[in-house]
């Protein structure tokens, strides 16, 4: 039976049976608050719950969800955000972006809307989890309508028992003004003083009662458009090379690429030493040049050009020429509701919501993989060495950029009754669809069968160095022009495709809940208790572009020019778009059951009269929950409110929490991914040559880091990630309208699902080759298994024999499976102060509030003992071969030690001022030798008159954004700064009118 018919037959079954239980007088009240299930509990108070008001979201000036949740104290990075070190089609593009509550990890906050859960953004994006990426899913809160949004309250502790698998670090629920009646309308027009970048923003909100008050309707609509900024628009964005803007020096490396338009070639044999290295490698250089080895104008047509040895280094290429840092974008949003009291004592509630965004970006052409290496015929017209070669690295700029479109589309519906029995209990029951979708099109990429026959019949000569060039080595700039002929349009458009990614989240739920505020009586007050059962429908799609998913393989060559047989030369492992991993199409899906009771239980009272203690209550709850295709969990929390006085509340948790692995992990089929990473073996033997005075030993790369595949593929036998939350923390109320709070918290997070690492694993190949190196013995070396490697060429040979080491080949990849890896632990504080006060002359809202960070560490796996051996015995240093993502990771990029947010407004008759600043800490660039980069805030304000406009009400403001106009602080990353975690707008102005009656 269809899944959807099956669920609403189960939702009609409950709904005849309730509807033949009413009692025609009883009246139903609808309070939601995060925390507890049960409506108007005393334990409200005593939950750690931050509330983000329509007022404080009005305050901030902004107008898209990704700036709501980055505004949070509690928040960590924004892993889908479209500036930071991601952006692949293999990611998450266009419109999106992700919650990080506590800085545990994508995913471990559970998002709810009107207290249901909220569907995970259409495509996934990867995440550093141990030592390398693991795909990460998170609803997405740029479908949040903000004009919208009554309030939104964080729970910040977990409530796996209340809400289910996911609510880890903490629980989101954005509350919606769902029984809105008037009309609001409001424009906003915002402009960037440093940027080509318009913001417009409508936002209108409908709302009325009829048939006698029974019925109510409300509809909402917002439209946001917003201009791109090009990176070249900015000095420092526009830029790879930013040691030139760091005054300290402490910024040692660059973000420059070293695959550029100069292509670095290697003989498939033999070698000519009067040009290339030992290995037979060489580089295309600008004629002229001090390293220049052969004039190529005097053993071919092209003029402008030489070759040069590879060891003399690549050029640099400054990518962030044809880069956007944020992409144009058009957002729709509409929300509608339907309230209907039935008459007996029943009542219907409704809702439908769309959102719909079409986002276009422009992205640098990209960079060829070693993994797909092309084959130059001898018969090539411009190759002048009489020897097949392989193009190793090269970016084909003359292909122009990419272009990127992506369509978004999020769709949630609602129906649901509530009510209350003849027996005392009240009822609620709901059943939600909801999809998302994602088209993702990337216009003028390359095939690498097009490019392949492009370079067989000679028609796209890559020896030209093409494009915008920079000489990293002394500073030089060449023109934007080609030196030589290249290739035809009509030649290169043959080579020309379109790649797509077209992805879906699928989200069903059913749930009837019951509760009771006075089950039985304790001498302090009534118990009250909830209970009820809840059914999820989870799915995804992914379908790739077949230029990815292997329908239309490419077959890389072997050195000797004919189409290689080796499996590792075509689709899992090489796809056949340029500079893309190969990925096939993926599907999976699991149903959830779960049963949940809460009970709060009164244990003191006021009219107990005990000293010290006024009032003491107890949440207890339990939750059992299965899954279909992983082994399912049960949890219990246990949480006190301690009133002392009127002023002191003493308040507490302990809950068991988990997290089931996401789809992707269980589901993804074997494929791909090409990232940089360090060969710590090459790495070694250059050093230690260095080191004996044989000079530079480099193999493979000039720091020993180069592009390696990664092969994954999802499986059931991962398990839930398993954790205890356990907070403490006192609220003082020393005054009327003033509390102050402070909270310690703390997570320890068992089996989280991640990566040992292509990193950690070639260290370990090292380690393992170290203790059992014997150049007498070289057939016994121990070396991970994980590690694939090629055969090493006579002269690598020699170099790792000179200084004493059995030879190996470079690695060609390395197998990583996604596991449960130790425990994760992460603790800090909170703490807030709140103050409201009327005054003579109008009133004043003061709220600071600080969360910090004393931990946040990752257990070393097991397989990594004997690297920690090699550490404690000297033989290997740490510092200069690191173990990476594991240990000590707070400060390490997303997780500053601090974190805050201040809001002060003033009103004073018909005018309102108001100020919001954010701010964090500093953090620490692992890239960069844990580089310092500077803690960062940002001052919001604001100023407003309010006045009536014939039968209506209006309100003016203006604001600025940034009143310092403070650039985020400079960083070896994506657009130079931490795109993940800062925002580097600069200074913007907004003017924004609204009318309501």
């Amino acid at each position: 039976m269809n899944t959807n018919f099956r669920l609403l037959i189960l939702f009609l079954a409950t709904f005849t049976f309730l509807t033949n239980a009413q009692e025609a007088d009883n009246d139903v009240e609808e309070v939601v608050v995060v925390g507890t299930q049960i409506k108007g509990a005393q334990i409200n108070e005593a939950l750690p719950v931050s509330i983000v008001t329509a007022e404080d979201i009005a305050d901030l000036g902004i107008d898209s969800g990704d700036e709501l949740i980055e505004s949070l104290p509690e928040q960590g990075i924004n892993q889908f955000d479209e500036t930071g070190d991601t952006g692949g089609v293999n990611g998450v593009r266009g419109d999106a972006s992700s919650f990080d509550i506590r800085s545990l990890g994508t995913g471990n906050t559970l998002v709810l809307l009107n207290g249901r859960r909220m569907i995970s953004t259409a495509s996934n994006q990867t995440e550093e989890i141990g030592g390398s990426f693991v795909p990460v899913e998170s609803p997405n809160s740029q479908t949040l309508p903000l004009g919208l949004i009554d309030r939104v309250e964080l729970l910040r502790d977990g409530a796996a028992a209340i809400y289910g698998s996911d609510a880890v670090a903490g629980v989101v629920n954005n509350v919606l003004d769902t029984d809105f009646e008037g009309f609001v309308m409001n424009v906003r027009y915002k402009n960037f003083e440093h940027f080509n970048r318009d913001d417009h923003t409508v936002t209108m909100k409908w709302g009325e009662s009829f048939n006698e008050g029974r019925t109510s309707v409300s509809s909402f609509f917002t439209f946001y458009d917003r201009d791109r900024i090009r990176a070249s628009e900015d000095e420092v964005m526009g830029q790879c090379d930013r040691r030139i803007f760091d005054t300290d020096g402490s910024l040692t490396r660059h973000d420059c690429s070293t695959t550029s338009p100069w292509a670095q070639l290697d003989m498939t044999s033999g070698r000519d030493s009067s040009y290339t290295d030992s290995a037979g490698e060489f580089i295309i250089y600008p004629a002229g040049h001090p390293d220049c080895r052969l004039d190529l104008s005097t053993v071919t047509s092209m003029q402008g050009v030489c070759a040069a040895s590879d060891a003399a280094g690549n050029f640099y290429h400054n990518w962030y020429t044809d880069r956007d840092y944020v992409g144009d974008l058009q957002r729709h949003n509409f929300f509608t509701f339907l309230n209907h009291d039935m008459g007996n004592g029943m009542e219907m509630f409704a809702e439908f919501g769309y959102y719909k965004s079409d986002y276009t970006s422009n992205r640098e052409q990209g960079s060829g993989f070693g993994s797909a290496a092309h084959v130059i015929p001898v018969d090539h017209p411009f190759n002048w060495t009489g020897k097949r070669l392989y193009l190793e690295n090269y970016r084909p700029v003359d292909f122009g950029p990419r272009r990127i479109f992506v369509e978004r589309d999020t769709t949630r519906a609602l129906l649901g009754f509530r009510g209350s029995l003849a027996s005392g209990w009240d009822w609620e029951s709901a059943v939600v669809w909801s999809e998302a979708r994602s088209e993702d099109l990337t216009k003028n990429r390359i095939s690498n069968t097009g490019m392949d026959a492009l370079l067989q019949s000679g028609l796209y000569n890559p020896f030209n160095g093409a494009g915008f060039l920079a000489d990293g080595f002394t500073g030089t700039r060449y023109a934007s022009i080609d030196l030589t002929p290249g290739a035809t349009q009509e030649a290169m458009d043959t080579a020309r495709i379109d790649v797509s990614r077209d992805s879906g989240r699928d989200l069903q739920t059913f749930d009837f809940r019951l509760q009771r505020p006075d089950l039985f009586s304790l001498p302090a007050g009534s118990v009250a208790v909830a209970t009820g059962v809840e059914w999820r429908y989870q799915a995804y799609f992914d379908d790739r572009d077949p230029y990815l998913d292997g329908t239309i393989p490419f077959v890389r060559r072997s050195g000797s020019g004919a189409f290689s047989t080796r499996n590792t030369y075509t689709h899992p492992f090489v796809s056949n778009v340029w500079g893309s991993s190969a990925t096939g199409d993926n599907d999976g899906s699991r149903t959830v059951t779960s049963f949940y009771a809460e009970a709060l239980v009164p244990v003191v009272s006021r009219e107990m009269n005990i000293p010290f203690v006024q009032a003491f209550d107890l949440q207890l709850a339990y939750r059992q929950e299965a899954l279909s295709d992983v082994e399912g969990e049960d949890v219990s929390r246990f949480a006190f409110g301690w009133r002392v006085s009127d002023a002191i509340l003493l308040r507490g948790s302990f809950q068991e929490t988990f997290r089931a692995p996401n789809l992707y992990t269980v589901y993804e089929g074997l494929g791909s991914r090409v990232n940089a990473r360090y060969d710590w073996a090459a790495v070694y033997v250059d050093d230690a040559a260095t080191a004996a005075g044989l000079g530079s030993a480099v193999l493979w790369d000039s720091d020993g880091r180069y592009s390696v595949i990664r092969n994954y593929a999802g499986t059931t036998d991962l398990k839930s990630e398993t954790a205890d939350n356990t907070t403490l923390g006192i609220v003082i109320e020393p005054l009327d309208g003033l509390s102050l709070t402070y909270d310690t918290w703390e997570i320890e997070s068992d089996g989280t699902v991640g990566l040992f690492g292509e990193d950690n694993s070639m260290l370990l190949d090292l380690v393992l080759r170290l203790q059992s190196n014997d150049l007498n013995n070289c057939n016994n070396v121990v070396t991970n298994p994980d590690v694939f490697r090629s055969d090493p060429d006579e002269d690598e040979a020699a170099a790792m024999i000179a200084v004493g080491i059995c030879p190996f080949g470079q690695a060609d990849r390395v197998l990583n499976e996604y596991e449960n890896l130790g425990v994760r632990l992460v603790s800090g504080w909170d703490a807030g102060a709140f103050y409201d006060v009327d005054l003579p002359f109008g009133s004043l809202t003061l709220k600071h509030q600080v969360a910090f960070w004393d931990k946040k560490s990752q257990e070393i796996p097991g397989k990594a003992d004997p690297i920690l051996a090699a550490y404690d015995s000297g033989l290997i240093d740490p510092v200069d071969f690191p173990l990476v993502g594991f240990g000590e990771l707070v400060k390490i990029e997303g997780t500053p030690k601090m974190r805050t947010k201040s809001t002060l407004r003033l009103r004073t008759g018909a005018y309102t001022v108001g100020l919001t600043q954010t701010g964090r800490s500093e953090v620490l660039e692992p890239d960069v030798a844990l580089r310092p980069v500077a803690a960062f805030s940002r001052l919001n304000a604001y100023v407003d008159y309010r006045f009536d406009l014939n039968d209506a009400n209006a309100r003016l403001r203006f604001g600025v954004n940034n009143v310092h106009d403070r650039r985020a602080p400079l960083a070896d990353y994506r657009f130079g700064f931490l795109g993940d975690l800062d925002n580097n707008t600069r200074r913007s102005f907004y003017l924004d009118f609204r009318v309501s009656y």
